[in-house]
């Protein structure tokens, strides 16, 4: 896995510590094609790794990439299940049209068979075929590994329900031949439950790590105490904490302490990504 991940919250106004940031970002990236300009720069730089929502706006952006042979080589890392686009299809189709606009092959089968799971309390068919309705965008493209949401990794966790953290971890690897990877709010549980509980090996944390403890839980020091162990393989997300803290001082923190293996950031401008990954590069990170 590269050291320097892309990440996709500037281009559609996601910013943790400041609405008024997210609203400008959201109305800069106002077209698939603003976004795909985007990416041609990040991967023009040498950053060939990008991870995303499966975000309706970025179906198109996809559909160029991958009429463009200059990004064969773009790793890809697709984060799912995008709560919103299931939530507004479920209100303007209802429960039974929108099983059938997101899952691939055999509506009626597909519709019977996802409904069933859920109401014999089995929600890994149901799983199943979201991803592969997710992956069906992605088919023929350099995707390495796919990550689940931490709306859906932490509800997991506070139900106890981690049997479905493994089966997602199974199937990825089974279906795709990639590893899974988990977003979550809470590093140290997440990291107890996939390496002691379950026996996965290495699995793939994907959290907030940064200088000054924001939104890093339960706390700054059991997750830099859980970074440790060094049996995850950890991306580092919210480095500069939504803009808190300047470029250098949050490199120097990830150099700092150990067990983190990449950095996960986003950035609106082309000047703010080249000097993002500038700052990585000179500082020894990368």
């Amino acid at each position: 896995m590269d050291k320097v991940i892309f990440g996709d919250n500037q281009f559609f106004g996601v910013n943790h510590m400041s609405e008024q940031t997210a609203i400008k970002q959201a109305q800069k990236f106002k077209t698939a094609d603003d976004i795909y300009k985007t990416l041609e720069y990040v991967n023009r730089i040498g950053i060939k790794s990008f991870m995303f929502t499966t975000h309706n706006q970025l179906e198109p952006v996809l559909g160029m990439m991958k009429a463009n042979p200059q990004f064969d080589d773009f790793k890809l890392y697709p984060c799912m299940p995008y709560a919103h686009k299931y939530a507004e299809a479920m209100v303007e189709l209802g429960i039974f049209e929108a099983i059938s606009k997101f899952t691939p092959g055999n509506k009626l089968v597909a519709g019977l068979k996802g409904v069933g799971s859920v109401i014999t309390s089995n929600p890994t068919p149901m799983m199943k075929l979201l991803v592969d309705s997710e992956m069906k965008l992605l088919e023929g493209m350099n995707v390495k590994g796919i990550m689940l949401l931490n709306i859906v990794t932490d509800l997991l966790l506070g139900l106890g329900m981690h049997d479905m953290l493994l089966e997602f971890s199974k199937y990825t690897q089974k279906r795709y031949n990639v590893k899974a990877g988990f977003f979550t709010m809470n590093h140290e549980k997440l990291h107890d439950v996939l390496v002691n509980e379950l026996g996965i090996e290495n699995p793939i944390i994907i959290s907030d790590i940064n200088k000054i403890g924001f939104r890093m839980n339960p706390s700054k020091d059991n997750v830099e105490k859980t970074l440790e162990k060094k049996d995850s393989i950890n991306i580092a997300m919210s480095i500069l904490a939504s803009g808190a803290i300047k470029p250098k001082d949050a490199v120097d923190y990830i150099k700092s302490i150990d067990g983190v293996h990449s950095v996960l950031f986003g950035a609106s401008t082309f000047e703010h990504i080249k000097e993002t990954k500038e700052l990585l590069e000179r500082d020894g990170y990368v």
